[in-house]
C-alpha cells in the first residue's frame, strides 16, 4: 500500500535559498537522518533525471539505492525518487510565506504488506513523520 505522510515548517529564509538546500546532493546528507553518502551516478547533477548512488543506514541496517529528481520547477518544487523498484519519494515543496518560506515535505513510501505489514504499518508510519519532522528542523538549521 501506497503511504504518503506530509509536515511543514516555516523557514526565514528566502524560497531561493530553501531550494539551493533541498535540490544540493552535496547538502541532502546534512537534513536527511540516515542518508550517509549521495554520489552522482551520471553527467548531471541538477535538475529532472539527475541520478545518484545512494547509501542509508536505518538502524542496524545499511541500504543502497538509486535514486533520481523525477521532479524539478526551480525554486518551486523537487522531488527525489528512489528507481530500485519499491515506491520512495521526498517532495519538498517551497512556497513564499510572509518574510521566509513555507517548506511543505511529502514523503511517499510503500508500507510492509501482509498481515505483519498491517501490524507494524501504525510504528512505521510513525517513524516516517518524526524523520520527516527531523529533516525540516534540520533542514532550517542549515539554511
Amino acid at each position: 500500500m501506497i503511504t504518503k505522510v506530509h509536515v511543514s515548517e516555516m523557514i526565514d529564509a528566502t524560497p531561493e535559498a530553501v531550494f539551493d538546500c533541498v535540490a544540493d546532493y552535496a547538502v541532502a546528507p546534512l537534513f536527511i537522518e540516515g542518508l550517509q553518502r549521495l554520489t552522482p551516478a551520471g553527467p548531471s547533477t541538477t535538475g529532472e533525471g539527475a541520478r545518484f548512488n545512494a547509501v542509508m543506514k536505518v538502524g542496524p541496517s545499511t541500504f543502497h539505492a538509486t535514486i533520481e529528481i523525477s521532479e524539478y520547477v526551480e525554486n518551486r518544487r523537487v522531488t527525489w525518487s528512489s528507481t530500485n523498484g519499491q515506491t520512495q519519494a521526498v517532495t519538498f515543496d517551497l512556497e513564499p510565506s510572509g518574510d521566509g518560506t513555507k517548506v511543505v515535505l511529502e514523503v511517499t513510501y510503500e508500507r510492509p504488506s501482509g498481515i505483519s505489514g498491517a501490524l507494524v504499518a501504525p510504528m512505521v508510519d510513525e517513524t516516517v513523520r518524526l524523520r520527516a519532522n527531523g529533516a525540516l528542523r534540520r533542514l532550517k538549521h542549515n539554511v
